[in-house]
């Protein structure tokens, strides 16, 4: 399991059975945030601040690259770095995918490109529409549906941008306005997707606590944390979590607990 502490600015690795992580990067960090392995154990991890943001490519415990390739990004929104950087995903081609809480946008970085290009939201324009977005959160890329998942955390929903489409999304969870009711997210931190495509788990920052949303359905259902959005550190409960995945076999779910400062795990099925 790899972890990125924001408070300690480092990224971890905790091996199975263990509850002792192992320091992968701590040096010259400022603000450790998403972090991506490939199929190949090759390690993206972003850093919001560094150099006006920044993602550190590491392999065998060694820093093989950067994004951007100099080292530092211009400090506004602009394609040639990737200011503001929240979180990434990787596809089997190696393009990175880049939210720009900021910027207000999903940025695509090809390899061994000096810039990148939109593929989600406008960069540096806020808004509601269905092709903007307000603080582009975390993202989940499903590359066998061609689709993006954007956590689009001013304007309280779940984004899905169609890759190679025409910058239009769809909305798949939340209403557009903060609540504690069950068509509602207040503040949507990470998602997560099966691989039916069908199901999507939503970290429900504020409301302390996570969602199931059925593809297509009007509202959610609470699988994690107190149905009313109260926060608390039984084993029961959450404190501000974050962000969300399922195992391979999608039996737990894992839960970032923010405020907790903890992991927990929960069983599905």
């Amino acid at each position: 399991m790899y972890v990125d502490d924001w408070d300690l600015s480092t990224f971890q690795a905790y091996p199975p059975f263990t509850r002792t992580g192992q320091i992968i990067k701590s040096s010259g960090l400022q603000y450790a945030l998403g972090i991506f392995v490939d199929n190949a154990s090759t390690i993206y991890m972003v850093d919001r601040n560094q150099n006006n943001g920044l993602v550190y490519i590491q392999r065998s415990g060694t820093t093989i690259g950067t994004i951007p390739p100099s080292g530092s990004s211009p400090s506004s929104c602009l394609t040639t770095g990737i200011y503001s950087a929240y979180d990434i995903a990787v596809d089997r081609s190696g393009n990175a995918y880049i939210s720009l809480f900021s910027c207000y946008a999903v940025i695509k970085w090809p390899v061994n490109a000096t810039s990148g290009v939109v593929v989600a939201g406008q960069l540096g324009n806020w808004g509601s529409t269905n092709t903007q977005l307000g603080l582009a959160g975390a993202i989940f890329l499903d590359e066998d549906r061609n689709a993006l998942y954007v956590s689009d955390f001013n304007n309280n929903r779940i984004q899905r941008f169609t890759i190679g489409g025409n910058g239009s999304a769809i909305t798949l969870a939340g209403n557009g306005t903060s609540g504690k009711a069950l068509n509602q997210l207040n503040a949507p931190g990470g998602t997560w997707v099966t691989r039916d495509g069908q199901t999507l788990y939503v970290a429900d920052y504020y409301n302390n606590r996570v969602m199931k949303w059925t593809i297509g359905a009007s509202q959610g259902s609470v699988v994690a944390g107190d149905v009313n959005g109260t926060s608390g550190n039984t084993s029961q409960r959450l404190y501000y979590p974050n962000d969300v995945s399922l195992d391979p076999t999608e039996t737990y779910l894992y839960v970032s607990d923010y405020g907790n400062h903890r992991v927990q795990r929960f069983r599905l099925k």
